[in-house]
């Protein structure tokens, strides 16, 4: 019964762990936010941000807007890359982003402007 217990604590943290959850302890991660626009300076909706190649990702909301909570941290070394993935039809996946994640720290204003597509 105890090992049985003991897998499912286990399987849920690892879920919970990939699941972008606001309520994961920082010590290994970090957030990053920003705000996808276009070449007009309008909020772009529905543009996925990926941290890492896909360790993290979100949409932005309707005004633009994204946090990604838990964003593995980084090294000077070895920088975070935040990347577009997806774009809305019409837009550009713009150039990706190094950016220094500290554990607990949000990265702030990790902007992007989509060029036309």
């Amino acid at each position: 019964m105890r090992l049985l217990v003991a897998t499912a604590i286990a399987v849920t943290a690892l879920t919970v762990a990939g699941c972008n959850s606001p309520n994961i302890p920082p010590g290994n991660y970090g957030i990053v936010t920003g705000t996808i626009t276009s070449s007009k300076g309008q909020p772009v909706a529905g543009v996925v941000v990926w941290a890492d190649f896909g360790t993290s990702s979100v949409p932005t909301g309707p005004d633009g807007h994204y946090t990604i909570n838990t964003v593995p941290i980084s090294s000077a070394e070895s920088p975070t890359t935040i990347s577009v993935k997806s774009v809305p039809t019409g837009f550009g996946i713009p150039a990706s982003q190094n950016v220094q994640v500290i554990a607990g720290q949000t990265t702030q204003n990790v902007n992007f402007t989509l060029p036309p597509g």
